[in-house]
């Protein structure tokens, strides 16, 4: 028998998590092949068109492109699908849902971003591994590879549950994230080494965490350095720790919908004592 409402008030925010990540990953079960191919699409492109002059630029230029479009794999299969997501979920009313719910905010925007990471990760791991062998990028993985995976994911997951929950629609969410994508992919060395960059660009790059990210995943998976990868995860979680304020403090939840049951009432009492 299925424990009833008051018997899961109880529940800690873990135990909310996890019921929420196995909702989200129950939701997405039978289109993870298509989010596979539509996620290593767009990357494997990148790969094919700036493979053709890094290869006369250097190593190091094709080492940058490799990890440019994993990090793009990670904003298409995090960020897009996120706000999508979100703004699906806030136009059919699972927000207002979940919001009656013993739940807490924090918990589904964990659960989502856990959800879709998980997702994501085939994605990336055949841009990395099928990028590698195009452009002829021996790999050479790092201790701390994991945790720069890791927090690659977690900004542009966040981005995306900001976007997603303050859109009103689903087209306006992935407008608005497929725009950022680009932007983050275009401003910094994110797939292009800085020397060929213009310097505005490599100045606006200090403030890209798409820039970070690939450069976290180039020096734990083909340039191993500790300490460059140390300092660009830092980097990357104070990233990730402003998203999550700003999503979970922006984020509509039940003071919203309270706040609008309350001026029901109000009109209810108003509309009743004219009445009397």
């Amino acid at each position: 028998m299925s424990a009833t409402r008051d018997e899961r008030i109880g529940l800690g925010l873990g135990r909310q998590v996890w019921d929420l990540f196995r909702i989200q990953l129950t939701n997405w079960r039978w289109s993870w092949p298509q989010m596979v191919l539509t996620g290593m699409l767009a990357p494997l492109v990148s790969i094919a068109a700036l493979g053709l002059f890094a290869r006369n630029s250097g190593h190091g230029a094709t080492e940058y492109v490799l990890t440019g479009s994993v990090t793009m794999a990670i904003l298409f299969e995090t960020q897009n699908k996120i706000a999508s997501n979100f703004a699906f979920m806030r136009g059919n009313g699972a927000f207002e849902y979940y919001a009656a719910l013993p739940v807490r905010r924090e918990a589904l925007i964990l659960a989502t971003l856990g959800a879709f990471s998980l997702l994501s990760l085939p994605a990336v791991a055949v841009t990395l591994l099928l990028g590698s062998v195009l452009l002829d990028v021996p790999l050479s993985f790092s201790p701390l590879a994991p945790v720069a995976l890791l927090l690659a994911l977690l900004p542009s997951a966040g981005l995306g549950a900001f976007i997603g929950s303050r859109s009103s629609t689903i087209e306006q969410a992935s407008s608005l994230s497929l725009a950022t994508t680009l932007l983050m992919m275009a401003a910094g060395p994110v797939a292009v080494p800085p020397e060929l960059l213009p310097d505005a660009l490599t100045w606006i790059g200090h403030v890209n965490p798409a820039v970070y990210a690939s450069d976290s995943l180039r020096h734990s998976l083909t340039s191993p350095s500790a300490a460059s990868a140390l300092a660009d995860m830092a980097v990357l979680a104070a990233f990730s720790l402003a998203v999550w304020v700003l999503t979970s403090t922006r984020m509509h939840w039940r003071a919203r919908y309270g706040h609008r049951a309350s001026g029901q009432d109000r009109r209810s009492h108003l509309t009743e004592g004219r009445h009397t």
